[in-house]
C-alpha cells in the first residue's frame, strides 16, 4: 500500500516537515520498526508458516517462499522510508 503524499509542496527533499506530517511520519516509522522485527524474525528461520486451503505446507515448501516473502518485506520497508525521506525523516 502506497502511502498518500501531501499535494501542497512540502515533499520536495531538503524542504522542513510540516507540523501537519509529525502524526503521519511518527506512525510510518512504527511500521518500518515492525517490518523489520518481522524481516528479522523470517529471516532467521522463524516465524513462517503457510496454509492453503487450512492445510499448513511442509518446511521445503515453506524455504522455497522465504526469500519471496523477504523481498516483499524489503520492498515495503524500502517504500515507507522513501515517504518517510521525502518528509525530511531519518531513521538513522
Amino acid at each position: 500500500m502506497s502511502e498518500a503524499k501531501p499535494q501542497d509542496g512540502s515533499m520536495v527533499k531538503g524542504c522542513p516537515m510540516k507540523i501537519k506530517y509529525l502524526s503521519k511520519a511518527y506512525h510510518v516509522s512504527k511500521q518500518v520498526t515492525e517490518l523489520h522485527r518481522v524481516r528479522d524474525m523470517i529471516a532467521s528461520g522463524a516465524g513462517l508458516g503457510i496454509t492453503i486451503q487450512s492445510a499448513y505446507q511442509d518446511d521445503t515448501f515453506i524455504e522455497n517462499i522465504r526469500p519471496y516473502v523477504l523481498d516483499e518485506l524489503d520492498r515495503r520497508i524500502a517504500e515507507k522510508n522513501e515517504f518517510l525521506e521525502a518528509l525530511g525523516v531519518s531513521l538513522e
